[in-house]
């Protein structure tokens, strides 16, 4: 009769040596939250780390999995690495699927929104932001409830829809106007002059001097010289040189003071911008675009370099040097160039990273199968343990028999639980058969190297001047069916054939209308493989948010 308490004894302190494990699990995971945003990369590997311990332990508490996964998808967003960062976010809410943590499920659907923002998949955005703000109503949370539709106020002016942009945002500087939260409301403004400008200037100065009264009243000089500065440049546009190079003056003042050096790089560009414009000194102004170079280049946000070569570009023709001219837009294209091998290089390497965390999954998923079989085996000896042990108890008159069987029984299911093997296969090993096969036999098609080598035909060959270029066409040089080529597109690069022919072909009117401003729209459409003039507008307004002939003269607008 001994059974008993042994037996729970040792369920017992199995069950708190698990818990005990998880908790430090949770410790591990609060801990490495204080590397995000600053350290995203020692972040991302702390994850990585637990994510992988996680697996050999076979710990199957869900909870884990949905906030390391989250934190490794934070991680990955603030390195830039967006595609891994959806893919952990996905991982996250695909292990919330119970909701079991509701916070991280709204906190993933926020943030792939974001991401969607950032790779201008609008609609894939907003529908993403409708999903977590219907899980904030459901739960009546006020204050999520009112940054989702901040939220979605900059994404509707990004959609070009200024109209509801400035409603919505509207009601949502009535909310923490409310509740007294300054600082967002500071930050609402800004955006609302953001969807006045450049239609009515007059009302985005008035929100833009709202906002910076506010971050005065709350002493937040980070958005304050943040304000200063779209104020100024709003005052540039409208040929107020003396007040914008005021506001300049004394916002590099404070910029040096308190060391926000992006700021002060935004601040000398626009003060060189504002003395080439006003035609004061241009020696002053060439001084300032050097610096605001080389605070960019400290800083590390080449992205700056870009508007400062643009201001660079316009010294140039100021001072008739037609050599400069020539030498900034050289280095202007060198960079575009730069920037697209090195997104390029960025993507690669996080399909690359998808591709490894699929196989972890994988292994994952084999591993959770191994230990359930376990877990039954376990239970299975447990009950036929406490059934002997009951019959002991009942049948006293057979007792001495009864118990020599009991033994018999013990000894036969402690063998067969050591004994068990647990079948995993490996994943190496693993093959996904599919129905059907490619044009040369071969199944088990890698899906992320047929994309890559799709897109690598595609541009490199330019097919996608070719207005007749065809699925069809692809599959025969690809010698690949079809819908192998389709699933490809699909699943690793989001898109469909039509999609990213149109894409690559709006990219080459735009690397078109930079080079050669000469050519006239028709004659743009005809050499990016566009059949047609509707079909050319259409898909470049909706891909710029612009028409042709707006695109091209703010083209030519630079070279002026």
């Amino acid at each position: 009769m001994i059974t008993h308490p042994i037996v729970l004894f040792l369920v017992l302190l199995c069950s708190y040596k698990a818990m005990n494990g998880q908790a430090t699990y949770f410790s591990r995971i609060k801990e490495a939250s204080r590397l995000i945003p600053a350290k995203p990369i020692e972040a991302d590997s702390v994850y990585r780390e637990i994510l992988q311990e996680l697996f050999s332990e076979q710990i199957t508490n869900d909870s884990l999995y949905v906030l390391t996964y989250f934190k490794l998808g934070l991680s990955n967003l603030y390195q830039g690495k967006l595609n891994i960062a959806l893919g952990y976010f996905d991982k996250s809410l695909y292990h919330n699927r119970k909701n079991i943590l509701p916070n991280e499920v709204m906190d993933c659907l926020a943030n792939t929104a974001i991401i969607y923002e950032k790779q201008y998949r609008f609609k894939e955005a907003l529908q993403s932001y409708q999903n977590a703000l219907e899980i904030a109503e459901q739960r009546r949370d006020s204050s999520y409830i009112a940054g989702i539709w901040l939220n979605i106020g900059i994404l509707s002016h990004q959609m070009n829809d200024d109209e509801k942009a400035l409603e919505i945002l509207g009601k949502t500087y009535a909310y923490y106007s409310s509740i007294h939260d300054t600082l967002t409301m500071g930050n609402i403004l800004n955006n609302i002059a953001t969807c006045y400008f450049p239609a009515n200037p007059l009302k985005s100065e008035v929100n833009l001097k709202k906002s910076i009264e506010l971050y005065k009243l709350v002493k937040n000089e980070f958005y304050l010289v943040i304000s200063i500065n779209n104020l100024a440049e709003l005052y540039i546009s409208q040929k107020k040189f003396n007040e914008s190079r005021q506001l300049l003056r004394d916002n590099i003042v404070l910029c040096e003071k308190k060391g926000f050096l992006e700021a002060l790089s935004v601040a000398h560009r626009l003060f060189g911008q504002c003395e080439i414009e006003s035609g004061s000194n241009l020696l002053t102004a060439a001084t300032s675009l050097e610096k605001a170079r080389q605070l960019a280049l400290k800083t590390g946000r080449k992205d700056y370099l870009k508007d400062i070569r643009e201001v660079e570009l316009l010294l140039q023709v100021r001072e008739g040097n037609f050599e400069g001219v020539k030498k900034v837009l050289d280095e202007y294209k060198l960079m575009n160039d730069e920037s697209a091998k090195e997104s390029a290089r960025i993507l690669n390497i996080e399909f690359q990273t998808l591709h490894e965390v699929e196989e972890i999954t994988r292994q994952k998923d084999l591993l959770e199968e191994g230990v359930s079989l376990k877990n039954k085996q376990l239970l299975l000896s447990l009950l036929t343990l406490l059934a002997a042990a009951l019959a002991i108890g009942i049948i006293t008159a057979q007792y001495i028999r009864l118990r020599r069987t009991m033994k018999t029984m013990y000894r036969m299911n402690v063998e067969l639980t050591n004994n068990s093997v647990i079948s995993i296969k490996s994943l190496s090993q693993e093959a996904v058969q599919d129905d059907d096969t490619d044009i040369n036999g071969e199944n088990n098609i890698n899906l992320s190297n047929l994309y890559f080598a799709v897109l690598s035909r595609i541009e490199r060959d330019k097919l996608y001047l070719n207005p007749s270029f065809s699925m069809q066409e692809l599959s025969e040089l690809m010698n690949r069916r079809e819908r192998y080529l389709s699933q490809a597109l699909s699943e690793v690069g989001k898109t469909s054939f039509p999609n990213l022919v149109n894409s690559l072909r709006i990219n080459e009117a735009r690397r078109l209308m930079a080079e050669n401003p000469e050519l006239s729209v028709f004659e743009i459409m005809k050499n990016t493989g566009f059949g047609s003039r509707q079909s050319f507008h259409r898909n470049f307004k909706q891909t710029t948010g612009f028409t042709p002939s707006e695109y091209q003269q703010r083209a030519k607008g630079a070279l002026n």
